[in-house]
C-alpha cells in the first residue's frame, strides 16, 4: 500500500477508482504479492509455516483491524449500525456453539461441519470483495448497459468459482476435507470442465470487449485489469500441476494476500476521504481519525491487534508452529481444549465476513458513496 496520502480530489469521469499509481499498487502489487507467496514456497522453498505467519502480521489480520476501524472505532458508525455491530458479535458464538453440540452428540460431525463451512465461507469472500470492487469501478467509468453488467458478473464468478471446484474434487487435503475417498475418477473429468468453463467466460467477455472498442463505447481498462488479475491469480493457484506441489494451507494465503492489498487499499482511501479531508468534524468520529491519521500507526494497530487474537490462538496450539504450547485436555467426542480454541479463533473471521458484506453496500449508501467519491445510487 502507498504510504503518501490520497486527496479527495479525483476526477469524476475517471475509470480509475481512486488515481492510476493507488489503483495499480492495489491490484498490481496485490496480485505480486500472491504469486511472490506462492513462488518463495513452490520454488524457492520457504516452508508454508513460516509464510503463512508472514501474511497474518503483514495484511490478513491487519485488514481485520480495517474493518474494525471504520466501524468500532467511529463513533458516527456506532451511533448508527449498534444493533449490526452488537449483533454481528454473535459469530464469536458459532464454533464454540457446535463444539458443544458435537460434544453432547458425541460425534465430530457437527463441529467438522462448521471448520468445512467456515473454510469455504472463506474463499466466497474474496469472491465476494472482488465482485464489490468490479461493481465499483463499472460506477467510476459509467457503466451502465445490463449486457456489459451480466457478462462481467458471470465471467467474474465463474472464473473464481470453477477453478475452485477443480481443486476441491482433486486436490489430495480437499478430497479429504470433503469426505472424498480414493483416486479421482469422474472427478479428474469435471476438473477439466471447470477449466473450460472459466476460459470460455474470458474469451466471451474478450469478444465483448473488442466489439465495443470497434463500435466506439469506451473499454474500462482498470477494471479489466482488476479482473484480469484475479482471474489469472485464481486458475494459477488452482492448476492441477501448481496445486500439487502447494502447502494446503498456502492456498488461502495465495488467495487471500491479494484480497488483503486491495481491501487496505480501499479502505485507507475511504479513511483519507472520511476523516481527514478539508473541513472534516473529525473529533465526531471518536477513535477513527486517531488510528488512521498516519500510515505507520494504521500499520502499527492492525498489527498489534493481529498480535492479540492470534497470540491467543498460538498459546492454545491452533496455529502453525504453535505445536509446543498444545494443550491435549479431552473434552469429548474426541476433541480437545485445542479444538474448542480453534472454533472460537474463526470467530474473528466469521465476524468479519458478516460484518464486510453489510457495511459496504453502496447501491443503498449515500454516504458511502460520496466517502468513496463515486456518483450518488441510483433509486
Amino acid at each position: 500500500m502507498s504510504t503518501l496520502p490520497l486527496t479527495a480530489s479525483v476526477a469524476a469521469r475517471t475509470t480509475w477508482l481512486v488515481d492510476r499509481r493507488h489503483d495499480l499498487i492495489s491490484t498490481v502489487g496485490g496480485l505480486g504479492a500472491s504469486l511472490a507467496l506462492v513462488a518463495l514456497h513452490v520454488w524457492g522453498g520457504v516452508s508454508a509455516p513460516v509464510l503463512w505467519w508472514s501474511w497474518v502480521l503483514v495484511l490478513d489480520g491487519p485488514h481485520l483491524f480495517a474493518t474494525v476501524s471504520r466501524t468500532y472505532l467511529d463513533a458516527r458508525e456506532w451511533r448508527t449500525r449498534r444493533r449490526l455491530l452488537v449483533g454481528s458479535l454473535a459469530w464469536f458464538g458459532a464454533g464454540p456453539l457446535c463444539f458443544a453440540v458435537s460434544v453432547a452428540l458425541g460425534s465430530k460431525l457437527p463441529f467438522v461441519s462448521f471448520l468445512t463451512f467456515a473454510s469455504l465461507w472463506a474463499y466466497w469472500h474474496v469472491v465476494r470483495q472482488h465482485y464489490g470492487l468490479m461493481v465499483l469501478y463499472q460506477r467510476k467509468g459509467g457503466e451502465s448497459s445490463p449486457v456489459d453488467r451480466r457478462l462481467d458478473s458471470v465471467t467474474l464468478y465463474v472464473g473464481l468459482l470453477a477453478p475452485f471446484v477443480a481443486f476441491a474434487v482433486t486436490h489430495p487435503s480437499a478430497r479429504r476435507q470433503l469426505g472424498l475417498t480414493g483416486a479421482p475418477t469422474w472427478e479428474s473429468t469435471l476438473s477439466a470442465a471447470c477449466f473450460a468453463l472459466a476460459l470460455a467466460g474470458v474469451v466471451m467477455n474478450g469478444a465483448r470487449q473488442v466489439w465495443r472498442w470497434r463500435a466506439g463505447p469506451p473499454v474500462n481498462g482498470p477494471k479489466l485489469l482488476m479482473m484480469g488479475a484475479a482471474l489469472g491469480l485464481s486458475a494459477f493457484v488452482f492448476w492441477p500441476s501448481v496445486a500439487a506441489r502447494m502447502d494446503f494451507m498456502m492456498f488461502a494465503v495465495a488467495v487471500t494476500a491479494f484480497h488483503n492489498v486491495q481491501y487496505h487499499g480501499v479502505v485507507w482511501f475511504y479513511h483519507r476521504n472520511r476523516y481527514h479531508s478539508q473541513g472534516a468534524d473529525t473529533a465526531s468520529f471518536g477513535w477513527a481519525p486517531k488510528v488512521s491519521q498516519r500510515f505507520f500507526i494504521y500499520v502499527a494497530c492492525g498489527v498489534a491487534f493481529t498480535l492479540l487474537y492470534r497470540g491467543l490462538g498460538c498459546g492454545f496450539g491452533t496455529h502453525p508452529g504453535c505445536g509446543g504450547f498444545d494443550t491435549k485436555l479431552a473434552l469429548g467426542a474426541g476433541l480437545t481444549l485445542r479444538d474448542f480454541m480453534a472454533g472460537l479463533i474463526w470467530g474473528f473471521a466469521l465476524h468479519h465476513y458478516y460484518l464486510d458484506q453489510r457495511i459496504w453496500r453502496v447501491s443503498r449508501d449515500a454516504g458511502l458513496n460520496r466517502d468513496l467519491k463515486l456518483a450518488p445510487p441510483t433509486r
